[in-house]
């Protein structure tokens, strides 16, 4: 509360007095009547967009019931979890692959390798894309086959 209590307070100071000199830079007349009428519109309006920022919770959520909405929250940190942890073990399972690789003499610019968690969270690869201009294709897949399981069907090349 303390921090849209100094919104406030910052905002109508600041209107203010954008206004008290726009209002000195005026002759008097009609034009400085309709200028106070303008500044003090504006100064109504500087009062309100603190309060704009607030975030209340939607509609649907404040009738649902409390179990569904905790439930709910539960199923979106767990699928934010699952997320993190496929994009973690994706780039791990990269990492380790390319090292092993390399070190075994392959060459190749780019593996990107696509991964999926099953219901027992146990990791399945969908495809690996392998950007290579060798002739080795088929001695990498038979490593990657030998020594990590992934089906030959699932390797893809691109050519550079």
């Amino acid at each position: 509360m303390n921090g849209i209590l100094k919104a406030v307070i910052i905002s109508l100071t600041v209107s203010s007095l954008f206004g008290a000199i726009i209002l000195s830079l005026i002759p008097n007349g009609a034009m400085k009547e309709i200028s106070k009428f303008a500044i003090g519109l504006f100064i109504a309006n500087s009062l309100f967009i603190p309060f704009s920022n607030i975030r209340l919770p939607s509609f649907e959520t404040l009738f649902m019931p409390k179990d569904i909405r905790i439930q709910s929250e539960i199923d979106k940190a767990s699928k934010q979890s699952k997320d993190i942890l496929i994009e973690t073990l994706t780039a791990n399972i990269t990492s380790e692959i390319e090292k092993t690789l390399s070190n075994n003499g392959f060459s190749f610019k780019n593996i990107d390798i696509s991964i999926s968690l099953n219901n027992k969270n146990e990791v399945i690869v969908e495809n690996v894309f392998i950007k290579t201009n060798s002739d080795n294709k088929n001695k990498i897949s038979e490593f990657l086959r030998s020594n990590y399981g992934i089906k030959k069907e699932l390797i893809k090349y691109e050519e550079d």
